[in-house]
């Protein structure tokens, strides 16, 4: 079964409409109930019991996409309950999932503080532009992320991976899984907000 939980962001597919999206209301063992807005009313209402249907769920590791199943018909009060099945084995290039956003942040090599702005960030890992580049692949540093975004002040090691132009790309190497959910929410929130 897919480790879904609430508050995940669902996207239904399937032949008789186009792609809608939903938030998990209840995360089960063998079901999910999906809740919908009301711009999404129209597509849920095509839906009826014992249609199969093609998910992706937005998890804190990655999108999990999977085959599932109608339990039950879609409510009036804007609601659908699905199977929850085994998410397919499909090979993805990212482990979890990136937004493309700037903010400010503070990056840490040895006694040094140097603030950066960032290009993307996952819960694995921020590509980011230095205001100094004094950095160098295989350095260890530390990730000074401000509350303002993450709704708490966040310190991560990371390992520098990666340069590409004037951008630096850090691979978290020391991160609590509180923290790491934080980061993926945040990620999903910007994502969601773009659609």
């Amino acid at each position: 079964m897919i480790e879904a939980r609430r508050g995940q962001i669902v996207i239904i597919k399937s032949p008789k409409f186009q792609d809608f999206e939903g938030v998990i209301a209840d995360a089960q063992k063998d079901r999910l109930k999906i809740f919908y807005s009301k711009e999404y009313e129209s597509a849920a209402w095509a839906l009826q019991e014992g249609d199969e249907i093609f998910i992706k769920v937005h998890t804190q590791f990655g999108i999990k996409p999977s085959r599932s199943m109608v339990i039950s018909s879609p409510s009036v009060d804007g609601e659908l309950v699905i199977e929850n099945s085994p998410a397919l084995e499909i090979s993805q290039k990212r482990e979890f999932v990136r937004a493309a956003v700037n903010f400010r942040f503070f990056v840490k090599k040895d006694a040094s503080l140097v603030g950066a702005t960032s290009a993307d960030i996952s819960a694995g890992g921020v590509k980011f532009t230095p205001d100094e580049y004094s950095f160098d692949i295989g350095d260890i540093i530390t990730v000074k992320l401000l509350s303002e975004e993450f709704g708490k002040n966040i310190e991560i090691e990371a390992r520098i991976i990666n340069s590409i132009s004037d951008k630096l790309i850090a691979q978290f190497i020391d991160i609590s899984e509180f923290d790491r959910d934080k980061i993926a929410g945040f990620c999903h929130k910007v994502l969601s907000e773009r659609k």
